[in-house]
């Protein structure tokens, strides 16, 4: 078995094995109090903000890239009453990507996952001329936003970041470091005093990963940091 096949194996042993883990609950949130609310809104921007990027290469005019995202943070953060204790959780998504004139790449995505229901999007910007000379580094920024909709909340996140990468054979590392903002919104929730209660927060996050390209598409794992908080995302898909 090659370092690609490997990693694939373990990459989908570990999202299998982190689906039942990651049952969130998202329905807790109705049981919120007012102290859990800006922790509840760090958890979902950091799910909302991780694993939109495992590569800082531009696609290229009329490039194109279909692919699955997926993001898991271990425990919930201190204060969030609404999810499980020591419990992972998670959201994943379907994204599509287009590459356009002057090293722009614009892409949508969106999922639905235990009564939350993503949709967003963005537009990305690669730094500089775009080379697939080994070791070499591209680097783009990020600008995205998402609207994540469930009974009991609403919440609207933006995010913006910056991602290197080094064209390294077999296997690609890449980093990253950006900001996410949310603003969530209580819907019906059992606390009458908390419907139509709203909170923002803004953390900043970083990442690193590795990702594995493949004869009909990528595999890719990385690691981020946000909020006192590790998550791990993962992503698979076909680049053209």
């Amino acid at each position: 078995m090659n370092i690609k096949n490997a990693l694939l194996s373990c990459l989908c042993s570990a999202l299998l094995g982190a689906a039942p883990a990651a049952a969130a609950g998202y329905d807790g949130f109705n049981a919120i109090g007012p102290d859990g609310l800006k922790p509840f809104a760090r958890d979902l921007g950091g799910l909302l903000g991780s694993g939109a990027n495992q590569t800082a290469r531009p696609l290229g005019f009329s490039g194109f890239d279909i692919g699955v995202r997926a993001a898991a943070q271990f425990t919930p953060s201190h204060g969030n009453n609404a999810l499980k204790k020591d419990n992972m959780f998670g959201a994943g998504f379907i994204q599509a990507e287009i590459g356009m004139p002057y090293r722009i790449d614009g892409f949508v995505r969106g999922g639905a996952y235990e009564g939350l229901a993503v949709a967003g999007g963005g537009l990305r910007y690669g730094l500089w001329n775009v080379s697939d000379e080994k070791y070499h580094i591209n680097a783009m920024v990020n600008l995205m936003g998402n609207m994540a909709s469930h009974r009991y909340f609403y919440a609207v996140h933006f995010n913006t970041s910056l991602v290197c990468s080094m064209n390294v054979p077999v296997l690609s590392p890449y980093i990253g470091a950006g900001f996410d903002f949310t603003r969530l919104e209580a819907q019906i929730v059992a606390d009458p005093s908390l419907s139509g209660k709203r909170v923002s927060v803004s953390e900043p996050r970083f990442t690193a990963g590795l990702r594995a390209r493949l004869k009909l598409g990528y595999i890719a794992g990385g690691f981020t940091y946000t909020h006192d908080r590790p998550l791990v995302n993962a992503s698979a898909g076909f680049r053209f």
